[in-house]
C-alpha cells in the first residue's frame, strides 16, 4: 500500500513539473510588439484589409488558441506560413482572408472569437470603421 502511495505521489509530481514547464514555455514567447500591421493581403489586393492588432490586449489568452503550434521549435507560427492565399475570394483552407474571419465553432478565428466574446459591440466584431478595420474597407 505505501508504495502504491508513493508511486501516485511521483506521478503528481512527474505531471506538475509537466504542466509548469509548458506553462513556462508560453509565457517566455516573446510576442511582437503592440501596434502590429497585420496586411498579408496588401498588394495582393485591390482594398486595403490590414488591421493593427495589439498582443497586449490578448495576454490572457494562449498563443496556440490562435496559432498553430510550429512542431521543429514548439513556438507559435504565423498564420501566413500556411494560409497562403491572399486574395480576399479565395476559399478553403489555404484562404488567409476565410482563417480571419470563419465563424466555426471547431475552430477559433479573430471573427468568430470577437463575436462570442463581444457580441452586439459592432466596433470589436463590425467591418466598416470598427476596432478592427477602422479606415474602412478601401
Amino acid at each position: 500500500m505505501k508504495k502504491v502511495f508513493i508511486m501516485s505521489l511521483l506521478c503528481v509530481c512527474f505531471t506538475a513539473v509537466l504542466a509548469f514547464a509548458q506553462t513556462e514555455l508560453v509565457s517566455a514567447i516573446d510576442a511582437p510588439d503592440d501596434d502590429l500591421e497585420i496586411n498579408v493581403i496588401k498588394g495582393n489586393s485591390k482594398r486595403d484589409l490590414g488591421v493593427t492588432f495589439n498582443h497586449s490586449s490578448h495576454e490572457d489568452i494562449d498563443c496556440f488558441t490562435c496559432h498553430h503550434k510550429n512542431t521543429v521549435q514548439d513556438e507559435p507560427e504565423s498564420c501566413a506560413n500556411c494560409h497562403t492565399e491572399t486574395d480576399p475570394s479565395a476559399q478553403g483552407v489555404t484562404s488567409y482572408f476565410r482563417a480571419m474571419h470563419v465563424k466555426n465553432p471547431e475552430r477559433t478565428s479573430c471573427l468568430s472569437c470577437h463575436v462570442e466574446e463581444f457580441s452586439g459591440d459592432k466596433d470589436l466584431t463590425g467591418c466598416v470603421n470598427s476596432a478592427c478595420h477602422p479606415t474602412g474597407l478601401q
